[in-house]
């Protein structure tokens, strides 16, 4: 039988089955919250941005966040854990600052699916288990924390490798792993917004840039002094970034 709330002590667990369209009023909840997204998807909005939530994703909000929910077409089925700063304070490590915001990680939609579980087979023991689900929300959400910091490290690691003149192949191999090396350019691209390679022919042009207004280098020696492969490559590539081509902006250099 379906059981549309539990609780214990410290955890509160809620199911919520939305209507297609429906609007969410703005509204605040009192303690740490994960809303786990099992059916349907929704648009969530808070004062400083707005989320697209689909099945499988968690929103993690901080106490008293006031948000707006609408609802998609075809409705949803949202499971709301609320944890009291209560159980929070049981552990020195739980009080670490948490990831909020739209959250995508296996580990925790699997704690989803378990709490729909333990809200469909509701019994005596629920409370215990309703405590240690929200427990390990917590340090799954922690360890994806974690992990964030230390992918951080290593992208600012290969940046400064990557200024100081190396190329992407010799910066990732330092640093990572065979298995790790395409989850970290899918990384960069995404802290950096572009690949590793772009990032270093954009230092290159921006160095001949500099080369090209305050020296007198022909094109041709920026091109090998700035790392390109020859003048038609430097040519190209300068192009496209700046919209004008090296010889072009010397010129105008000198004229003005």
């Amino acid at each position: 039988m379906l059981t549309q709330r539990i609780s214990s002590a410290q955890v509160r667990a809620t199911r919520y089955d939305r209507k297609p369209l429906e609007v969410l009023d703005w509204h605040e909840h009192r303690n740490l919250s994960f809303c786990f997204l099992v059916k349907g998807n929704y648009q969530e909005t808070t004062s400083s941005q707005t989320l697209t939530c689909l099945p499988g994703d968690v929103v993690v909000k901080e106490p008293n966040v006031r948000h707006l929910n609408n609802f998609g077409d075809q409705g949803a089925v949202c499971l709301l854990l609320e944890i009291s700063e209560d159980l929070l304070k049981t552990s020195t490590a739980l009080a670490e600052p948490k990831v909020a915001g739209l959250v995508q990680n296996p580990y925790l939609a699997r704690i989803g699916l378990e709490l729909r579980e333990e809200l469909q087979f509701a019994d005596h023991l629920s409370p215990a288990m309703l405590d240690g689900l929200a427990l390990r929300s917590m340090v799954s959400l922690l360890r994806l924390r974690k992990e964030r910091q230390r992918r951080a490290t290593q992208v600012e690691s290969i940046r400064e490798l990557l200024d100081s003149g190396e190329t992407p192949e010799e910066a990732t191999r330092q640093y990572l792993t065979a298995s790790e090396k395409t989850a970290m350019r899918r990384l960069f691209y995404k802290t950096q917004g572009c690949s590793m390679h772009t990032y270093v022919l954009r230092r290159r042009a921006l160095r001949a840039f500099d080369e090209l207004l305050h020296t007198d280098h022909s094109l041709a020696e920026i091109a090998v002094r700035c790392g390109f492969y020859d003048q038609a490559h430097f040519t190209k590539v300068f192009s496209v970034l700046f919209g004008v081509t090296p010889g072009r902006l010397r010129s105008r250099a000198h004229y003005q």
